[in-house]
């Protein structure tokens, strides 16, 4: 029996660790097998999403992290092996763009050289150099997973060796990358012409010899002095390095052509870890050129954040946008269809999973006999499922490794710690990021935004009304709605899962409004009752009774703590008018100078000013230390990379970084590298908890 428990303990492990991990590299088994074809479960109905994700043309994924983007790049990567004509390469933008960012210290030292290249131009062309090597070396791989895809494919190959003749010619393609070329950067030719005299001096003695009759010697000497005048003209070649795009993805199409390829699918994830210069840098000298002259060839496939998206030159309206979070994945149906489908698609995650790993021992584990349990889960996760994984993991350690089974109560409590151990330290280690003053003052002031939201909502908790006295206990206060104009305001918000876009409706006075939740795990760290109540026909319109209106708190506390003026003549402008400042670009209507918005934190400024700019660090470094803090045991790269939404190799570059700070341990178990977070590092980032949570009355 003790034997089968822990059998069961492993399985549910196991399950766990597949949804917390919902990033392409996780979802193999012990032995290396891809495991996407028994776990991956569409969001829609017929596979909507993948089939859609497979159409030949531009598509932006959109989703918070863990809605299973790289997940889903994973399963099309597999079902594209199976067509003849098509290829994929998934590529990591953010770590191609830092590989080929130059040294600050080296680009000093190019800008004092004046025949060297603008630092633009040198950085534009080795982010192409960068991108291109990293595209054919994903392109070999896919063709090597070809072969071994299918018995039929070995025979194939055997008889007549196109793959193995192309993966030549493409090694062959990357090598020419590696040779200089250049442009001649000259205009017009302008002469310039310069004279030479010279003054020659000559002397000269020649001897003789006549064999004959009469054989005679002669001997003579020379001596001239003359004057030369000459004038010769001098053309300058201004040459620079080049690598030119388009000729070699033209290059890279013939050779994929004569394997029968006619489609390149190129998955780019990352996009919107990449800071905003960086994006717009990628779409404009990359992104946009592929997308517009690839001949066919190239489909972007591009993974990005909500709010986080910069298209440039992509026309819009020639392209797919599949977003994955809740309310647009399931709009336009009603909420009550909108939770249905979620409460469906999270039931799946969990099923799948437990017919793999636990097959026929879900109910051992999940108390499920009156259902409930799916739709808390729903409402802890809303149907994302990295914190799907990470509450079934925090469940667990209070119910079933203590011999219980996972019930409504513990998946309640186990949402509580996943936003105390996981989202709520945004706001503790905001304090220490590497940024300027003011971008650290914003966070905090959107700490002070997001509390003012819970205290009102707490306070409605004692609200009275004709609707309120219908509901037996505690009203349910954990849903607002703004008009959704103002859902910008809440983007960074939402962006770190403190709200979340639930839906969309008419309010009492016919006005469209966005409906937002609060973290469940937020509100159970403070009381809030989460959802809705039924039974009665008035409840359906809950949600926008007006109460929960909540335009009239946000805009007061940004006319309080958000400064709008204009850069040049410091004129001063109201919210109210920044909807009008943005349809002019941002240039004061005064002296056209440009207007700057400012977020404010009056209630943390003192805070803030404490922290010595000596310990300021990265995102990616301030994730790496919060990620090893939360856990008892050392992380491997990879599993950090995955709670961050970024790639290994870019977790190995920064945590160097760390350990020669000393904020960090770098070692090795059986071969595979693991991190530890240092006594040091916990005293500097983490002792100091008070600042994290959100002050309420």
């Amino acid at each position: 029996m003790e034997n089968r428990d822990q059998e069961l303990i492993e399985g549910f492990r196991k399950v766990c660790q597949s949804l917390k991990l919902y990033r392409r590299a996780e979802l193999v088994d012990e032995n290396g097998d891809a495991l996407i074809d028994a776990l991956y479960v569409d969001p829609l109905p017929a596979n909507k999403v993948l089939s859609t994700l497979l159409e030949p043309h531009t598509t932006f994924l959109i989703g918070r992290k863990g809605t299973g983007k790289s997940t889903l790049f994973q399963k099309a990567q597999k079902d594209l092996l199976q067509r003849q004509h098509a290829i994929s390469a998934y590529l990591d933008i953010k770590t191609i763009f830092e590989s080929s960012q130059v040294d600050p210290a080296f680009a000093q030292r190019i800008d004092e050289v004046s025949d060297a290249l603008p630092r633009q131009e040198l950085e534009r062309f080795l982010l192409h150099k960068a991108f291109l090597e990293s595209l054919i070396g994903a392109i070999k791989e896919q063709l090597k997973k070809r072969i071994t895809s299918s018995i039929f494919a070995r025979i194939r190959e055997t008889l007549g060796g196109n793959i193995a003749q192309l993966d030549a010619e493409l090694d062959e393609l990357a090598g020419s990358l590696r040779i200089p070329t250049f442009d001649n950067a000259v205009g017009i030719l302008r002469a310039r012409v310069k004279e030479a005299r010279t003054d020659v001096k000559a002397a000269g003695m020649s001897a003789g010899a006549n064999v004959g009759p009469t054989p005679a010697l002669t001997i003579a000497g020379t001596l001239s002095e003359a004057e030369s005048i000459s004038e010769s003209s001098d053309f300058t070649n201004i040459l620079f390095r080049t690598l030119d795009l388009k000729s070699y993805i033209v290059k890279l199409r013939d050779l994929l052509s004569r394997g029968g390829v006619r489609q390149l699918f190129v998955l780019i994830d990352d996009f919107s870890e990449l800071p905003e210069h960086a994006m717009v840098f990628v779409v404009d000298s990359l992104l946009a050129p592929l997308n517009n002259w690839s001949e066919e060839l190239v489909k972007l496939k591009v993974a990005a954040y909500p709010g986080r998206v910069y298209y440039g030159d992509i026309d819009k309206t020639k392209i797919d946008e599949v977003h994955l979070d809740l309310f647009k994945l399931y709009a336009p149906a009603d909420v009550s269809s909108m939770e249905q489908a979620a409460i469906d698609f999270t039931k799946k995650l969990v099923e799948k999973r437990f017919a793999k790993f636990l097959p026929g021992r879900m109910d051992e584990v999940l108390d499920t006999a009156d259902g409930a349990i799916w739709r808390e889960l729903f409402f802890a996760s809303l149907a994302n499922p990295r914190i799907l994984g990470y509450v079934l993991h925090f469940a667990s350690e209070r119910s079933l490794i203590k011999g219980g089974k996972i019930s409504v109560r513990s998946v309640k409590e186990a949402v509580r710690k996943y936003y105390e151990d996981k989202i709520e330290a945004y706001f503790g280690l905001g304090r220490f990021l590497h940024s300027s003053f003011s971008e650290r003052l914003s966070i905090y002031s959107l700490k002070e935004l997001l509390e003012i939201i819970v205290n009102r909502a707490r306070e409605l908790r004692k609200h009275s009304s004709e609707i309120f006295q219908k509901i037996s206990g505690t009203p349910p206060t954990s849903h607002f709605y703004i008009p959704t104009s103002m859902e910008g305001i809440l983007q960074s918000l939402e962006l770190n899962f403190f709200v979340t876009k639930y839906f969309e409706m008419a309010d009492r006075s016919g006005q469209r409004v966005s409906v937002f939740c609060l973290n469940y795990g937020l509100c159970e760290r403070y009381s809030i009752r989460f959802g809705r109540p039924s039974g009665e026909r008035e409840f359906r319109l809950y949600f926008v009774e007006r109460v929960f209106d909540y335009a009239g708190v946000i805009r007061a506390f940004l006319n309080k703590n958000q400064e709008i003026s204009c850069a040049q003549c410091k004129a001063t402008f109201e919210h109210d008018q920044l909807d009008a400042l943005r349809m002019y670009g941002m240039q004061c209507p005064k002296c056209r100078g440009d207007v700057n918005v400012t977020n404010l934190s009056l209630k943390y400024e003192s805070e803030l000013r404490k922290v010595s700019d000596q310990i300021l660090l990265g995102r990616t470094e301030l994730g790496i230390l919060s990620a090893l803090n939360g856990e008892d045991d050392p992380l491997r790269p990879k599993d950090i990379a995955a709670e961050l939404d970024c790639s290994y190799q870019l977790i190995g570059r920064r945590a160097k970084g760390l350990e020669e700070r000393d904020l960090i341990v770098r070692d090795r178990d059986g071969g595979q590298r693991i991190y530890r977070i240092t006594e040091m590092a916990q005293d500097a980032y983490f002792a100091d908890a008070s600042i994290a949570p959100l002050a309420v009355d």
